[in-house]
């Protein structure tokens, strides 16, 4: 029967092996094409409010292409690969919060657009944060088979201490599922800045949001760093 010393001891070195077996990093603009492939996937499959609106993969990657390409340019992203393989596992897309990212017209996320675009301005009421103040936590994404392992707050971890010795102060994430909500707030301590619930935005005198139940809405949270 292990002790709980032995059982501690044991949780230590499996957290050590498995970071040994991951590398996390800085996505430079040259090696983006499989982490930009992973983040349109994860997406596409995985967003409540993707699949809300039924968005295609064949439709997302062109409208999302100038956009991720300007953000990764900017040298706050972080990757993570697989530390024998090379093969990549998860991302993190980061940007300045006022950066603005050029884009293509996809009318199917126009309202997508206008519900972020609605969270920012309750947000900006409580905080308007200047050019170089605040990162943006823009994408996030972790392949199925290493859902799980820490992967993600390691992630922001690094974003973090990059964005930090850059002279950036505070993170924001937007969060549209409980699973974010609950690191954000519950693990990583942030503060709930701006909250909409999915049933009250309408859009086109549509409500394109109302089946999500969980969660019911969608928040933006700010942490300092």
């Amino acid at each position: 029967m292990k002790t709980r010393m032995q059982t501690f001891s044991f949780s230590i070195e499996r957290d050590r092996f498995e970071d040994m077996m991951t590398d996390i990093h800085s996505l430079v603009p040259s090696a983006l094409e499989p982490f930009f492939d992973l983040a349109t996937e994860t997406f596409v499959r995985r967003s409540t409010l993707h699949r809300a609106l039924g968005v295609g993969l064949e439709e997302y990657r062109p409208y999302l292409r100038p956009a991720f390409e300007a953000m990764v340019e900017q040298g706050l992203s972080i990757a993570a690969t697989d530390g024998e393989t090379g093969e990549p596992i998860g991302c993190l897309i980061v940007t300045d919060y006022r950066f603005s990212a050029p884009g293509v017209t996809l009318p199917r996320l126009a309202p997508l657009g206008a519900l972020t675009a609605a969270l920012r301005r309750k947000y900006e009421c409580r905080h308007h944060p200047s050019p170089g103040e605040a990162i943006l936590v823009d994408m996030a994404a972790v392949t199925e088979a290493a859902t799980g392992q820490g992967i993600y707050c390691r992630m922001r971890r690094a974003a973090c201490d990059v964005a930090r010795a850059k002279g950036f102060r505070h993170v924001v994430g937007e969060a549209s599922s409980s699973e974010t909500q609950h690191v954000l707030l519950d693990c990583l301590g942030h503060q709930k800045m701006a909250e909409i619930a999915f049933c009250d935005f309408s859009f086109a005198n549509e409500m394109p949001f109302a089946s999500i139940e969980n969660p019911p809405t969608f928040i933006l949270a700010e942490g300092d760093l």
